[in-house]
């Protein structure tokens, strides 16, 4: 606790880095979970990738308030970059998945996929 708050006032050894790792991670599994989410929902994807866009947002602010170095700020925009590309593609499949659903494609999609799973368990 007090190694924090010596870093905090600038007195710590170590300086701040940005916490980047986390944006990814949101990122990676955000975007598996969207994609995936296409069978049923894309809703808990677009969350994941709605927390790394605000993640995200608090690093630039850290590079912007002058608490991380000016060289982070490099890696923190292409980050941001990124996640901004994300949450565009996550609109966009939620537009293909409510076109999938008006036009019954999960009705059909469903159905197939029960008589199949009670056709292989029947037999």
């Amino acid at each position: 606790m007090s190694q924090d708050l010596e870093e905090l006032f600038g007195e710590g050894s170590g300086a701040p880095q940005p916490r980047l790792r986390r944006v990814v991670i949101l990122l990676v599994v955000g975007m598996i979970t969207a994609l995936l989410g296409l069978a049923c929902s894309s809703v808990p994807g677009g969350a994941l990738i709605l927390l790394a866009w605000v993640a995200i947002e608090k690093e630039m602010d850290r590079v912007e308030s002058g608490f991380l170095p000016a060289d982070a700020r490099r890696p923190i925009a292409r980050l941001r970059t990124i996640t901004l590309v994300s949450v565009v593609l996550v609109v966009l499949l939620f537009f293909v998945q409510l076109f999938l659903m008006c036009g019954g494609y999960y009705d059909l999609l469903w159905r197939a996929a029960l008589t199949m799973l009670g056709g292989t368990l029947g037999s």
